[in-house]
C-alpha cells in the first residue's frame, strides 16, 4: 500500500541555498519544524553521490514516518527504496516510471498548464504540483506563472491533490492554501532561512491556519481509485468512442429507469429531512431539474433504440437502492445526501470527463454525454456539494464516519452499475460488500 501522504508542507532541498550548513542539519530542523515530505533534488549530483545522499535521508525520515520523495531520478529512487519520485513534464513518463516502482510508491507530476492538469487527470498519480504559481529565483526554466486565479482553476480542475510550488513563503502560503491547494512546496524560505526550524514552524502554522478541509474534498480523496477504475470500464471507454453495442447500451438504460423510479422518490424523502428552507428549495430545484432532464433524455433514447424497459431489475440496482435508502432512513440528512451523492457527482465528472475526451460528432450516445456534462447540472451539482460541506462542517465524528461509508459504498455501486451493463450477469459483484 502507498503511504499516506500529508503534503501541507513539503521542503524540496537545494545545498546550494542551504548557507554552508550539511543537508543532514537542514532536513531535520525541518523536520523538527513541522515539514510533512522531503523532496530531495539534486540536479548535479553524480549518480553515486545522490544515491549516498538519499541513503542518508531514508536513514535519518523512515523512522520518522516522513515521505522521501527523489526528484526526477527513479533509479536512485529504486535504489534506496525510496517512497516515490517526483517527475516533470520533459522527465521520464509517468506509465514508465509506474512500471518500474510499482503501484505502492508515490508518485507527483509537475503540472505547467490546464491542458497538463486535464491529461494528468486520466493518470493514477498521487499528488499534481501546480507550477509555478509564482516567478521564483530557484527555477528559471518554467512556464508562465499560474498566479492566484490560475491557481484557484487548476485546483478545481484537477482530481488529485494539489501541491502549489514557485515562490512559496511567508507572504504567500497564507493565501495559496485559502485558494484549495493541499499543500505548498518551499525551497529558499526553508533551505535560506537563518533559523531553519523556527522558520518552518511559522510555515507550518500558517498553512494550518489557512487549511480549508471539506468533507467532499476529502471523500473525493478517499473515491479517487474508484473514480480512477470507472474511467477505465470498458462501458465508459466504448460509449466515448461510439462503439458500445446496443445491448450492453440499452442494458443499461433499462436497469437506469427502474433505478430512476425509486431515485424520484428519494430525493423528495431525502428534502423532507432538511430543515433550512433554502437548502430544501434549491435541492429539490436542482433535483427537479435533472430529473426532468434525465427523463427526456430516457424517453429519447429508448424510442431511438427501441428498448425494453420491463425487465427484472439486477441484484445491483435492487442493492444499490436499498443502500440509498438505509441512508435516508437514518433520519440524518448529512447521511442521506452523502448516500445519493455519487449518482449526481460522479456522473457528472464522468460526464465532463468524456466530453473532453471524446469526440460527439457521428457518436450514437452524444445526448448521454451532453446530460450528465452540461453546464447546468454542474452548476446543480457544485450547489449541492457547497450545501453539504456546510453541513459536515458542524456534524459530529460519528455522522462524519457514516456519511464516508455511506458515500464510498454508493461509488462502488456507481463502478457496479456500469459493469453490469457491460457484463450483465457473468460477472460476481461481491467485492461491494
Amino acid at each position: 500500500m502507498r503511504k499516506n501522504v500529508d503534503l501541507s508542507l513539503y521542503l524540496v532541498t537545494d545545498r546550494d541555498l542551504s548557507l554552508g550548513r550539511s543537508l543532514e542539519e537542514v532536513v531535520s530542523e525541518a523536520v523538527a519544524g513541522g515539514v510533512t515530505v522531503v523532496q530531495l533534488r539534486e540536479k548535479d549530483a553524480s549518480t553515486g553521490e545522490f544515491v549516498e545522499l538519499a541513503r542518508r535521508m531514508m536513514d535519518m525520515l523512515n523512522p520518522l514516518g516522513v515521505p522521501l520523495i527523489i526528484n526526477d531520478r527513479v533509479d536512485v529512487a529504486l535504489a534506496v527504496d525510496a517512497d516515490g519520485v517526483h517527475i516533470g513534464q520533459s522527465d521520464m513518463k509517468y506509465e514508465d516510471a509506474r512500471r518500474l516502482l510499482g503501484p505502492d510508491k508515490i508518485i507527483g507530476l509537475s503540472v505547467e498548464s490546464f491542458e497538463d492538469i486535464e491529461a494528468a487527470n486520466a493518470l493514477d498519480v498521487d499528488y499534481v504540483g501546480i507550477s509555478p504559481v509564482y516567478g521564483t529565483p530557484t527555477k528559471t526554466d518554467t512556464a508562465e506563472p499560474f498566479g492566484l486565479e490560475g491557481l484557484r482553476k487548476a485546483v478545481a480542475m484537477s482530481e488529485h491533490p494539489t501541491v502549489a510550488i514557485g515562490g512559496m513563503n511567508a507572504k504567500t502560503i497564507g493565501e495559496v492554501i485559502a485558494a484549495g491547494a493541499d499543500g505548498v512546496a518551499v525551497v529558499s524560505a526553508i533551505c535560506s532561512a537563518e533559523d531553519v526550524k523556527e522558520a518552518t514552524t511559522e510555515l507550518k502554522s500558517i498553512v494550518d491556519a489557512n487549511a480549508k478541509k471539506s468533507w467532499s474534498s476529502e471523500v473525493w480523496k478517499k473515491s479517487l481509485s474508484i473514480y480512477n477504475d470507472i474511467l477505465e470500464l470498458d462501458f465508459l471507454k466504448e460509449l466515448a468512442d461510439g462503439s458500445l453495442s446496443d445491448e450492453a447500451f440499452g442494458r443499461y438504460i433499462a436497469q437506469d429507469e427502474i433505478y430512476l423510479k425509486n431515485y424520484y422518490h428519494q430525493m423528495k424523502m431525502l428534502a423532507d429531512l432538511m430543515e433550512d428552507e433554502q437548502d430544501k428549495e434549491l435541492f429539490l430545484a436542482f433535483a427537479q431539474s435533472g430529473m426532468e432532464g434525465e427523463k427526456a433524455m430516457h424517453d429519447m433514447l429508448i424510442e431511438k433504440y427501441g428498448i425494453e424497459t420491463e425487465v427484472q431489475p439486477s441484484k445491483v440496482t435492487t442493492d444499490y437502492n436499498t443502500h440509498i435508502c438505509e441512508g435516508i432512513s437514518t433520519g440524518n440528512p448529512c447521511i442521506a445526501l452523502a448516500a445519493v451523492l455519487p449518482c449526481m457527482w460522479i456522473y457528472n465528472r464522468v460526464g465532463l470527463h468524456i466530453l473532453e475526451h471524446s469526440k460527439l460528432e457521428g457518436n450514437p450516445y452524444k445526448e448521454w454525454i451532453l446530460e450528465y456534462g452540461n453546464e447546468e447540472f454542474t452548476i446543480g451539482v457544485n450547489q449541492v456539494l457547497e450545501m453539504l460541506d456546510n453541513w459536515a462542517s458542524k456534524a459530529d465524528e460519528q455522522t462524519l464516519k457514516a456519511m464516508d461509508y455511506y458515500y464510498l459504498k454508493a461509488a462502488l455501486y456507481e463502478y457496479a452499475f456500469w459493469d453490469y451493463g457491460y457484463n450483465a450477469d457473468t460477472k460476481s459483484y461481491d467485492y461491494i460488500d
